[in-house]
């Protein structure tokens, strides 16, 4: 399930990434303060991955894993919408906890877990390219399909996000 959530997770970053300059000059930042505000989910995802690290407790447990998804998801929708700035920064925190746990769970099975152990490792990385590939290429045919509706891309990786999190559900439903 975590191979699953993982390219789902990287949809979400690589399509922040392509538009945060953009809602960097929405929100009127200052060149200087660009670089800090486009790299707070990285200290959100630090403090996941230092949590999981000492905390065993979310070790095969479904809820946290749709959990981090759910959070992917608002916090991804928080960020591309949101008006305000502290609104914007509390999300991408957010998004840092949610992408964190996705990928440390997905790195962890691959290659901690089980006889083939590294084995897996790459099949992590597979799912990451597709997620790199998939997130700014579904926003990008969603603005030549609609360029009349700026938030055409948001809806539509937004989409992809929400169908991940239904595949991920059932997925765990067929179990």
């Amino acid at each position: 399930m975590a191979w699953l959530a993982s390219p789902f997770a990287y949809i979400a970053i690589n399509t922040l990434i392509a538009v945060m300059p953009g809602i960097a000059q929405k929100l009127e930042l200052s060149p200087t303060r660009v670089g800090l505000f486009c790299s707070v989910w990285f200290f959100g995802r630090f403090a996941a991955f230092a949590l999981l690290w000492q905390w065993k407790g979310w070790h095969y447990r479904f809820r946290w894993l749709v959990g981090s998804f759910v959070l992917l998801i608002a916090s991804f929708a928080a960020i591309l919408f949101a008006q305000k700035l502290w609104i914007v920064v509390v999300a991408q925190l957010a998004f840092g906890l949610g992408t964190g746990l996705i990928y440390y769970s997905s790195l962890f099975y691959s290659m901690d877990v089980g006889e083939g152990s590294s084995e897996h490792g790459g099949w992590h990385e597979a799912f990451i390219g597709a997620g790199i590939c998939f997130g700014p290429a579904a926003g990008a045919l969603a603005l030549q399909l609609a360029p009349n509706d700026p938030n055409a891309g948001a809806w539509a990786v937004c989409g992809l996000l929400v169908a991940g999190l239904l595949a991920l559900i059932g997925l765990r439903m067929r179990k």
